[in-house]
């Protein structure tokens, strides 16, 4: 998210605090989406984001589920991280995943892991929500390097694809459209116009941007949907009680847990 969007979040965060349903105790669980996994600063230290402490961490909390993205390497190798290069969190901005073989990024950057280890690690204990960041009109071996990496997991009930451009998901031809997430970010009308068109099962966006009459048109159409990024637990609140499906949060650590929101494994 770019600062400029991050702010925004954090003021609405702190304004919608005062909506009666951020004041009303939550009625029932949703499930909560760690956003990178549940990163930051905890009782055991730093956490970095995207990477198999970060996704144990999820599983120790009993947190539902972990959003993830994927980049392809040089050899097509899916591997789990946000960031195109390795400068942001492991200040190497010279490695380049898409110019990198793995067994080079595997030595320089051993954090950064493969998604075979993610699956293997999250298999029937933590939902995947797998962002898709890279077109497949490009990346054209992107579908099946994925794809074949999901065959021990079932599509909706283990993980969904997520994509800010919903074209990107529509390479994956051997996966449900029902698994399919459209993320908005400004774009919340756009978004839920392409997700009609083209029959993708979920909608996720901004709390504070997915009203309830947009909300509602996603649930007559039978859309599932998710909102973020939720900061605290008032908004936690405000969300439950909306009956959102996801409730996605980079701030996991920071959050009541005990609310049943972290447990609820239906």
């Amino acid at each position: 998210m770019a600062d400029f969007s991050s702010h925004l979040n954090t003021l609405a965060n702190y304004l919608w605090t005062l909506s009666p349903a951020a004041r009303r105790p939550a009625a029932s669980a949703s499930r909560l989406v760690a956003h990178r996994g549940a990163h930051g600063h905890g009782s055991s230290g730093a956490v970095v984001e995207n990477t198999l402490e970060a996704f144990e961490l999820c599983l120790q909390l009993g947190i539902w589920g972990a959003e993830l993205d994927v980049q392809l390497t040089r050899d097509g190798e899916p591997v789990v991280h946000h960031d195109p290069h390795c400068g942001r969190l492991f200040q190497r901005p010279d490695l380049v995943i898409a110019d990198t073989r793995f067994s080079e990024l595997r030595a320089a950057v051993p954090h950064i892991p493969h998604l075979d280890e993610v699956v293997q690690m999250a298999h029937g204990r933590l939902h995947l929500m797998i962002e898709i960041k890279e077109s497949w009109r490009q990346r054209t071996d992107l579908p099946l390097r994925v794809s074949e990496r999901l065959q021990a997991l079932t599509p909706q009930a283990d993980f969904h694809l997520l994509s800010l451009e919903p074209d990107h998901l529509e390479g994956f031809r051997e996966i449900p459209k029902d698994a399919f997430v459209d993320v908005a970010q400004a774009n919340t009308a756009s978004i839920v116009r392409q997700n009609l068109a083209l029959g993708h099962g979920a909608v996720a966006g901004s709390f504070a941007l997915i009203g309830g009459g947009t909300l509602q048109q996603l649930r007559d159409a039978g859309r599932c949907v998710g909102t973020g990024f939720v900061e605290n637990g008032l908004i936690l609140n405000r969300e439950i009680n909306r009956g959102v499906d996801w409730v996605f949060s980079d701030s996991v650590l920071q959050l009541p847990l005990d609310q049943g929101v972290a447990a609820d494994q239906s």
